[in-house]
């Protein structure tokens, strides 16, 4: 399981999603910058997760880590 967050991520977890058969979740608070359809070529796939929250809830950030207990976080924001 990894944990991706940030804009920037994107063709990151796509490339994860198409070429490995790692499960990802994509951790984002879609701001002007994120844009939830560049993940649509992915969305159906059961090994991807979108949760709709801000890295800066520390509560938020707790749950998803305590929930899917991920072996990589990756922070990929300019």
């Amino acid at each position: 399981m990894i944990l991706v967050t940030g804009f920037i991520g994107s063709a990151l977890i796509r490339f994860l999603i198409n070429e490995t058969s790692d499960a990802v979740i994509n951790l984002n608070k879609l701001t002007y910058t994120g844009n939830i359809e560049s993940m649509t070529s992915i969305e159906a796939d059961w090994r991807y997760q979108f949760i709709h929250g801000d890295l800066c809830n520390s509560e938020l950030v707790d749950s998803v880590l305590t929930r899917y207990s991920p072996a990589i976080v990756m922070y990929l924001a300019a």
